[in-house]
Formats: C-alpha cells, structure tokens, sequence
C-alpha cells in the first residue's frame, strides 16, 4: 500500500482528520513557508496524535542544534530536509526517521542522490518539483516518468509536488508505482487550511493502488 504523508498541517482538526482518512504521516513545516508553524502548537498537536503516526518536521538549511531542539521539544519522530544539507549534516540525526528532498526539472543529479541512498543515511528520498527561490510547497508537478523505476536498496522513493486528487493515481502509475506520495496544497481550501474533502478524497486514492 503507497505511504501517504499530508504535509503543512497548522491545526489539530486538520491532523486529526488526515490519521483518520489514512495518512501514515503528518508533516510541519518549520521553514520559511505559509504553512509554517510554530513548535509551540506543533507540539500540542503531536501529543494529541495516535503513537503509530508518523510525525515529520520539515526543516532548510538550519542549524543542526535548532533543529535537534524543535524536533525533541515537539515529539517529531521524522525529519524532512528541503534544502542543500550534506549527508555529513544527516548523520547527525541518525535517532530520526529521515527525508532528503530534491527539485527536480528536466534531470536528476543521480550520483549526487546516491550519495544519501548509500550506507543508510536516509529512510526515504523525496522527489519535488523545482522553483527557483522554493525549496518546496510549489503547488507545481514534474515530469513524474523521469523516476520510473528508481530504486536504491532500502531507501524508499517518494513523488511530490502539485499532487491533488485528479492527478495522484496517474501520478503513482507514471513515476512507476513509487513507496509514498507527499501532498500539501493540493488537498487545502487556502494556506494552511486543509479541505477535508480533498484530503479523503486523495487518501482514498493513493491508498486504492
């Protein structure tokens, strides 16, 4: 079954509705964004969330401290990384569950990804769409066939960007069936404010296939 993760929650409902639909995880973006939260309320929510979720902070180029301080404060069991972190700098957070994400165009730096796909350094690879001056959040699809059948051993390969209900199931087919898909804007009334509907909706079918 494809791990699907609602990314930019800001409100208890919001999470609370994404763990009942389905949602393996619930990601807080704790980086420059609109959806950006503070630990404070990130916090609250994590403790009121089943155990068996995953909950992932999404972070870009900070501080290996802040970092490792907001993810104890706030309970996180993941950490997602949008911005040019090295896997030097991963290692330093081998207790978490972790997340590299690249952008991706017309190509993929292959070579610079395996990198962090090799000696377990990373649990998952996420494949976003690249927007100059967005590290993520764009709202805007890639060309999904370019990761058709990317493997690494033990790494598992995630599709990001411009997902929404119409679109995921071709999405997931298209990028040859990949483990998980990461959705945000697309299943949202505004910034910040889920759509319920949207939300089961897209659950209902990434979960289907």
């Amino acid at each position: 079954m494809v791990w699907v993760k609602i990314c930019g929650i800001t409100n208890l409902a919001d999470a609370e509705a994404a763990v009942k639909y389905g949602a393996a995880a619930v990601g807080f973006v704790f980086t420059s964004s609109k959806r950006k939260i503070a630990p404070e309320t990130a916090r609250k929510i994590i403790r009121a969330l089943p155990r068996n979720v995953e909950k992932i902070g999404v972070f870009a180029g900070a501080e290996i401290a802040k970092v490792r301080e907001i993810a104890a404060y706030c309970g996180l069991t993941g950490i997602q990384f949008q911005g040019e972190e090295s896997p030097e700098y991963l290692s330093s957070f081998r207790n978490y569950e972790l997340i590299k994400a690249f952008r991706v165009d017309s190509r993929v730096a292959w070579r610079r990804i395996g990198a962090y796909a090799a000696n377990n350094i990373v649990q998952r690879i996420l494949f976003d769409t690249y927007v100059s001056g967005q590290p993520g959040g764009t709202g805007k699809t890639f060309k999904w066939e370019i990761v058709s059948g990317l493997r690494w051993p033990r790494v598992a390969v995630i599709i990001a960007g411009g997902l929404n209900p119409d679109n995921v199931a071709q999405a997931i087919w298209a990028a040859g069936k990949p483990d998980g898909v990461d959705v945000s804007s697309g299943v949202e009334k505004e910034a910040g404010q889920k759509d319920l509907i949207k939300m089961q909706t897209f659950l209902k079918r990434a979960r289907g296939l």
